[in-house]
């Protein structure tokens, strides 16, 4: 029950970093990956972003990371699914540094955005 409360809370902050990232840059009619929707943001969500194959890597190897974890779970440790099982973790080798890359830029993204969000509020309630 543990990993999927993990799961379920790492889900969370992708999403609402992202949401929050998309709404700040909706607000000044900008895309939230493009380098002008960025130019506020930390220097980690802004290499993050101007790196297409490194975002996709890390993208796509959290996603998998879930799907290896899952399998993983619910393989048996009977004999007929030890090559789905080794698969699995040399797969993980491979993922697991895109998937906690991806929550620290998602951290990163999140805090920089809210940071951004109250410093216009801020801004337009001062004016």
């Amino acid at each position: 029950m543990a990993a999927a409360q993990l799961f379920t809370m790492l889900i969370i902050l992708d999403i609402s970093s992202h949401w929050c990232q998309m709404f700040f840059t909706a607000s000044f009619k900008q895309h939230h990956k493009s380098a002008e929707g960025n130019q506020n943001s930390f220097a980690l969500v802004r290499w993050y972003y101007s790196y297409y194959y490194f975002f996709g890597y890390c993208c796509v190897g959290t996603e998998f990371t879930y799907v290896a974890i899952y399998i993983l779970a619910k393989v048996t440790t009977l004999d007929q699914y030890e090559t789905i099982r080794i698969g699995c973790e040399y797969f993980l080798m491979i993922s697991i540094p895109a998937c906690i890359t991806k929550q620290i830029v998602n951290v990163s993204q999140l805090c920089s955005a809210c940071h951004a969000v109250a410093a216009y509020d801020a801004e337009q309630k001062n004016k």
